[in-house]
């Protein structure tokens, strides 16, 4: 059985369109929680009454943010074969998607994770993603661009997306499936975290169960990146969460030195500087 786990937050019409547009095109037996962060009376009665039947609806009284959110949707399927965690921005190009990711991670064993291809309505991939240092991603990146050009910058920051279907360091949160035994095994995902950073954390602790993640393109979903989040949360703010959530990842699961993380901030605070 394929758990469903949808997190909502203040966007029940979103969540429910979802639910009944996509989420039932999936043929595998498959049950769905959306999970209600911040939950109130209205966005609960809203979403019970706009749900097909046999939806569950799980009401968090404040927002538990993406990884409490899915690890508390997680729970109530404690025996499932998959958990797919999906934000209600997704819609599916390919409609054998689900199905077809259960059947394939089902014949790998030594993988605990796959994704389809991801992507946005620029008609950029957004997954997969390889690994990258601290170093790389929140000082070199800024510093590079004062003695690079803008075309050798870009070229040397670029982000190689893979074509073919193999392993791969992470694949996007926004849509991805992971084996019941395995999720619940690894610890699901950190809740010392928000939001952002969930999926390369996961990764971190698929492996050291000794499970890894595995990209299959031959499937496709196309995603509307941060349609909720954007709605509630300026991008300064949504910045300064990602960089506290990386911050959390390489230092307590990659080994970042707190010399690193102390001259990240350093430079995070030039960037809000001189953005302004």
């Amino acid at each position: 059985m394929v758990a469903v786990i949808v997190i909502n937050y203040r966007n029940e019409e979103q969540t429910i369109r979802f639910v009944r547009e996509e989420v039932s095109r999936i043929s595998a037996p498959h049950e769905v929680v959306v999970v209600d962060n911040a939950s109130t009376a209205e966005s609960a009665a809203a979403l019970r009454k706009g749900l097909p039947e046999g939806c569950k609806v799980l009401e968090m009284k404040e927002n538990a943010g993406f990884a409490r959110g899915n690890n508390a949707g997680a729970a109530v399927f404690p025996e499932a074969d998959f958990y797919l965690f999906a934000n209600n921005d997704i819609v599916f190009t390919d409609p054998s998607v689900v199905d077809a990711m259960a059947a394939r991670l089902s014949e790998l064993p030594e993988y605990g994770v796959i994704g389809p291809k991801v992507v946005g309505l620029d008609g950029k991939l957004q997954s997969p993603h390889p690994y990258r240092s601290f170093w790389h991603r929140h000082v070199a990146i800024y510093w590079s661009n004062l003695y690079l050009s803008r075309k050798k910058h870009a070229a040397l920051y670029e982000t190689v997306v893979p074509r073919d279907e193999g392993p791969c360091y992470l694949v996007s949160g926004c849509f991805f499936m992971a084996r019941g035994e395995d999720y619940r095994a690894c610890g699901g995902m950190d809740p010392a975290t928000f939001l952002y950073a969930e999926e390369a954390i996961l990764a971190e602790r698929m492996k050291q169960i000794g499970r890894g993640e595995w990209y299959l393109p031959s499937v496709s979903v196309l995603h509307e990146h941060e349609a909720t989040t954007a709605r509630y949360f300026d991008a300064l703010k949504r910045r300064q969460m990602a960089f506290e959530s990386d911050c959390y990842y390489y230092r307590n699961y990659m080994g970042t030195p707190r010399w690193q993380i102390a001259a990240a901030k350093f430079t995070y605070f030039l960037k809000k500087l001189f953005r302004r």
